[in-house]
């Protein structure tokens, strides 16, 4: 049994890394295509129906050990023609301003990203939200990060720059 056995798992192997690798995905049946860093661990998927989205978590060692955590979030809904899109972005707008300890990052100068601050449980976060239409697909990329002391500036940037970078992904 075990020479079987062994063959078996080996198989496995590639399947198990090329999961934990995947940086490439795509929702609504291909129509909305993005890429994400190697290190981000997909935490949710939801590929069917309408919304759909993938969570990311991302590693912060300054977080570890507590329920701070960064994440990533990009959620698609299909609308009925292009012109609900304006209504859908401040429909998401009113949302997040309805969350607990909400404020205005009034330091944010892209226009095109609504940047703002809210808390959870006890810990101040910051979120960015960046909206993209593809045909009557509306996508959400939604970056948010506890805001530690103990985090370092320089991840703070890499975290802000990979946003962007999945943002600047959905419009190849």
């Amino acid at each position: 049994m075990k020479p079987i056995l062994l063959p078996a798992l080996l198989a496995l192997l590639p399947a198990a890394a090329i999961a934990q690798g995947k940086t490439d995905y795509a929702l609504n049946d291909g129509q909305v295509h993005f890429h994400v860093p190697p290190a981000w661990t997909a935490i949710m998927e939801k590929s069917e129906g309408d919304p759909q989205a993938v969570a990311f978590q991302v590693p912060d060692a300054s977080a570890q050990g507590s329920e701070d955590a960064a994440n990533v979030t990009v959620k698609t809904r299909q609308l009925k023609g292009s012109a609900q899109f304006a209504g859908m972005v401040q429909e998401e707008l009113e949302h997040a301003k309805a969350q607990g300890g909400y404020e205005s990052d009034t330091s944010n100068k892209d226009t095109s990203v609504h940047q703002y601050f809210v808390m959870r449980g006890k810990t101040k976060y910051l979120v960015r939200d960046s909206f993209w239409l593809t045909g009557n697909v509306a996508v959400e990329v939604r970056c948010q990060r506890p805001l530690l002391d103990a985090t370092p500036a320089a991840w703070n940037g890499e975290f802000d720059s990979a946003c962007d970078g999945v943002v600047a992904s959905l419009k190849r």
